[in-house]
């Protein structure tokens, strides 16, 4: 499931999720269209704000365990 799926789904907008979370909406945006990759920690406030594990709405990929590991 994507972030935005997510949010749509708890029906929460951007705005209450960086209410939740303290991440700028404007960041929020550009994370759920790809352009920016959150941080850990952002990944973790995003997540307990929707009530999921962060493993639900930004899964690993080659990439991430790439940068995991180095």
């Amino acid at each position: 499931m994507t972030l935005r799926e997510a949010r749509f789904f708890k029906g929460l907008n951007q705005w209450d999720i960086s209410v939740k979370t303290g991440i700028p909406q404007s960041k929020l945006s550009l994370i759920e269209r790809g352009y920016v990759d959150p941080k850990e920690e952002e990944k973790k406030k995003i997540a307990k704000a929707l009530g999921c594990k962060v493993e639900d709405i930004f899964p690993r990929t080659e990439e991430t365990n790439k940068r995991t590991m180095q």
